[in-house]
């Protein structure tokens, strides 16, 4: 009976110490803490499991940022109309810009990049380069207008680029 009577002791002296309750606090805080982010781990296997149980091995649970910036641009295109046609070029342009710094290009503009391309680099620079011009006109000119058959042309030739680069993939 002493050494039960010895628990007990204790277990009263542990009760009224304030470390002792701040640190069960603590371990209580922590458990907590502990079994949302086991939670938050089940369920985000459980919805991968899920998807491709029944959604097939293709499944991709999100598409990339620059392909669904590629597919607002084929909207665009496919509205007909000339300012949308000029954004969506514009875009292109922006996308492309994007990818090429990203990749380590030097320069500060599309343009600068585009000069500083070998054409071993890329098989198609020159169209690039036209697609810079385009660009240019768009913004410098308000005036500007470009129809919906050349907007589909430049849409092709930076598509070409980007799903070279893999960043996007396009429907042909």
């Amino acid at each position: 009976m002493n050494f039960i009577d010895g628990l007990e002791s204790m277990n009263e002296f542990l009760n009224q110490s304030y470390f002792f309750r701040a640190f069960k606090f603590f371990l209580a805080f922590y458990l907590i803490i502990i079994s949302l982010a086991v939670l938050g781990i089940v369920i985000r296997i459980w919805r991968d499991y899920y998807a491709s149980l029944f959604q097939g091995a293709g499944y991709r649970p999100e598409l990339g940022r620059y392909q669904k910036r590629w597919n607002k641009i084929n909207q665009q295109i496919n509205s007909e109309d000339p300012i949308q046609c000029s954004a969506a070029v514009l875009e292109c342009s922006q996308m492309l810009n994007e990818v090429l710094k990203a990749i380590g290009y030097e320069g500060d503009n599309l343009g600068e990049r585009l000069a500083k391309l070998l054409p071993s680099q890329l098989d198609n620079i020159e169209k690039l380069k036209v697609v810079n011009e385009v660009k240019n006109k768009i913004v410098q000119d308000p005036n500007f207008k470009i129809s919906q058959e050349e907007a589909i042309g430049i849409r092709d030739v930076v598509g070409r680029t980007l799903d070279t680069f893999e960043v996007i993939e396009i429907d042909e």
